[in-house]
């Protein structure tokens, strides 16, 4: 599973074999685009997904606390 970061779908965990995705196919209310994004930490790759427009440095705080916490 890869986790939404940010945005209308912030927390949850969505699986698409794609690279961008619409909010709206998951709620239609929903307006954000999510793009894939993959970081690799001590060799191990770990995949989010981010909302268009975010703020790519305190996505990739968000994150590193996300992968710290999971850690212990």
């Amino acid at each position: 599973m890869t986790l939404c970061v940010g945005g209308e779908l912030d927390g949850q965990e969505i699986e698409k074999d794609v690279k961008i995705f619409k909010a709206s196919e998951i709620d239609p209310s929903y307006i954000s685009t999510y793009y894939l994004q993959i970081y690799n930490r001590d060799n191990v790759f770990y995949k989010f997904w981010h909302p268009h427009g975010v703020d790519l440095h305190d996505l990739t705080n968000k994150v590193l606390e996300i992968l710290r916490t999971s850690k212990s």
